[in-house]
């Protein structure tokens, strides 16, 4: 589909990376990995052509509809529309054609039947059939309920919609739009794990390429095929055991790899080095010099080999809580509403030292609102909640940026919460969270939502709370800072309640789980895995069809090609009459077809028909219908033709 063949990007001085080395094949399923800032999103634009390489080429078919997630959206002249409609009218172009044909209908209602006029509408209309647009509606709600939406949000305005959900009703407008290539950029930054399993299951059903940058590890395992690495370096797929999850084996075959290159490293200091202590000792000796000489020769024609990156965890100690009480809080009989609307009610919950609870449910259960009432940032309707004596409470959400001085730098931010123990590990802290030197002095007002997001956890982490609530708090981290975060939170010695939809982090952090579920909470002890192991997976949703999707996966899909090209090349000899047969059978259903259509165009294009308007709509909607029935003979033509020119080229061979 597209090949990037040695590209190479930089900007100024900063090389991103140089020799990159890129094959999209149809149907593939592809994962981006490596650090911010290595140029992924970059990789991004030249693939879309947005961008041009410094270096090297960009190949790919003619025709390719790419579809493409960013990171963060910006409002749009389309704000004004309903969830809904927006799905709708922003999907191949459909809403310009229902705009165009309200506008001819119109002219045609007030007297105006000119052949031009009556030749656009049927163009129009054909057009929107071959859209399918009589279905949209239908597969709009399907996959905006699916990730995550509910009911009463499809008519609300995306002007009155968050960042978060205006990045999901985003993403929902793509797999409408049903791209060649869907290239997405963290897309499970926005999602609930409800949302997120049913994005899981579509993507398994989705006959398109897919390209994406991800940090979600068991989104990774779950959705692609193969992982590459994107480095100054280039682009490495490390391949490994197809036996273990794709993100696992990367990370096997990664350490493998430097382990490998450092050996070769090694060896060859020790090479240069005895190849230098050779030339010192003979160089000034008659009898030896020659023999030096050659030395230096090999030493100057040797490649050497730069120091290979290094397999390292970074490991940041943060300060400790006091020791506190068994009981850190309590939620006693809380009951939780929005106007009318109960979310929870007569719930109680305990929070013990040394606890880690994941508090897990589907969309609109209630979770943020339990971690609100449990950090204190909010007073429940009925019941209390209780706090042991001296524990600090710290609380991480991400609507939380209103707390940040858009005038003070990021510095100066971190420095506010620091005390005289923990100054010296604020700009560690900071780089843990994707903070390199360069941004210590950005202002708040500069920084974007991802930035602000990392700046909170990382004021937070400087504390010495005994309590920590947190939402959500692994969205806009890598990979690499969220393993510094469950290093940092596994041994911190207080208690933490926390939700998120990285199931690889839960499965690490958590030491019970909490579900809520039908107002009430159930408590599991053990991990996200336990959890799952004792009720199954109750946020799996199956998406329903779209005209190009099949439950089919695609390496059942793959399989199922395979086997059928080793059995055509059993039997293309002997099936070369029947293709013939079929071919010539379809172009005479097509020729018939066609002939009537004509008949029907014509009397559509004459103007007393129109003064029957019950006539004019039935023949309309028999020339749809016919359209529809060439539409299937042209592609089973093609495909019947296809395999007959396919079998006399294997006939001819043989």
């Amino acid at each position: 589909m597209i090949d990037l063949i040695d590209i190479s990007k930089s900007f100024g001085a900063r090389q991103l990376f140089a020799k990159v080395n890129l094959r999209v094949r149809d149907r593939d399923r592809l994962g981006l990995v490596g650090p911010n800032g290595t140029g992924k999103t970059t990789l991004f634009r030249i693939l879309m052509g947005e961008m041009s390489p410094d270096e090297g080429q960009v190949e790919g078919k003619k025709g390719i509809r790419i579809g493409y997630l960013p990171q963060e959206l910006y409002p749009s002249t389309a704000m004004d529309l309903s969830l809904h409609q927006y799905c709708i009218r922003q999907v191949k172009g459909v809403g310009a054609l229902q705009d165009e044909l309200a506008a001819i209908m119109a002219r045609v209602e007030g007297g105006e039947h000119g052949h031009e006029l009556l030749h656009r509408l049927a163009e129009v209309q054909e057009l929107l059939h071959h859209k399918d647009a009589d279905a949209l509606p239908n597969k709009a709600k399907s996959v905006l309920l699916g990730l995550g939406f509910e009911q009463r949000d499809l008519n609300r305005p995306l002007k009155t919609m968050s960042g978060g959900l205006l990045m999901r009703a985003e993403l929902a407008r793509l797999l409408l739009d049903e791209p060649d290539l869907l290239l997405l950029d963290e897309p499970t930054n926005h999602l609930d794990l409800e949302g997120l399993r049913w994005f899981e299951e579509y993507l398994k059903a989705f006959l398109g390429a897919v390209v994406m940058i991800a940090h979600d590890r068991e989104f990774l395992n779950r959705t692609v095929d193969r992982v590459v690495e994107v480095s100054p370096n280039g682009a490495t797929d490390y391949g490994g055991d197809p036996k273990l999850p794709v993100y696992d084996r990367y990370v096997e075959e990664r350490a493998k790899a430097i382990e490998l290159a450092w050996k070769k490293y090694d060896e060859q200091q020790a090479l240069i080095k005895e190849l230098e202590d050779f030339i010192v000792k003979n160089r000034s000796n008659a009898a030896t010099a020659a023999r030096a000489q050659s030395r230096v020769k090999t030493l100057e024609r040797l490649e050497r080999l730069y120091p290979p990156e290094a397999v390292r965890k970074v490991k940041i100690s943060f300060p400790q809580p006091p020791r506190s009480a068994d009981l850190v809080c309590s939620l006693e009989g809380v009951t939780r509403r929005y106007g009318s609307k109960t979310v929870f009610q007569g719930l109680d919950l305990r929070a013990h030292r040394g606890e880690r609870l994941a508090i897990v449910g589907i969309n609109g259960a209630g979770k943020s609102s339990m971690l609100r009432l449990v950090a204190g940032v909010a007073e429940p309707d009925a019941g209390h909640r209780l706090l042991a004596d001296g524990v600090k409470v710290g609380y991480f959400a991400q609507d939380q940026y209103e707390i940040l001085d858009p005038e003070r730098t990021l510095h100066q931010h971190m420095l506010e919460v620091a005390d005289i123990q923990t100054t010296p590990y604020v700009r560690p802290v900071l780089g843990a969270f994707l903070f390199g030197e360069d941004d210590l002095d950005k202002k708040a007002v500069m920084l974007s939502g991802g930035e602000k997001a990392r700046l909170l956890l990382a004021r937070m982490l400087l504390q010495p709370f005994g309590l920590l609530v947190m939402d959500e708090p692994t969205n806009h981290l890598d990979i690499a800072s969220r393993e510094v975060l469950e290093q940092a939170l596994k041994e911190h010695q207080g208690t933490i309640v926390f939700t998120s939809h990285d199931r690889r982090f839960m499965d690490t952090l958590a030491t019970s789980v909490i579900e809520l579920k039908d107002g009430k909470l159930t408590r599991y002890p053990g991990n996200y895995s336990y959890y799952i192991s004792k009720v199954g997976d109750p946020f799996a949703k199956e998406p329903e069809p779209t005209p190009q999707a099949s439950k089919t996966s695609e390496r059942e899909l793959e399989k199922d090609r395979k086997r059928e090209e080793a059995e055509r090349r059993n039997r293309l000899y002997r099936i070369l009459k029947p293709l013939k047969d079929r071919v010539s059978a379809v172009e005479e259903r097509i020729a018939k077809l066609e002939e009537e259509l004509a008949e029907i165009d014509d009397k559509l294009v004459q103007p007393s028909l129109y003064e029957d308007p019950a006539k004019a709509r039935e023949l309309g909607a028999l020339a749809r219908e016919l359209r529809a029935e060439l539409d299937v003979a042209y592609d089973e033509w093609s495909m019947a033709a296809e395999e007959l020119s396919m079998a006399e080229l294997e006939h001819s061979e043989t």
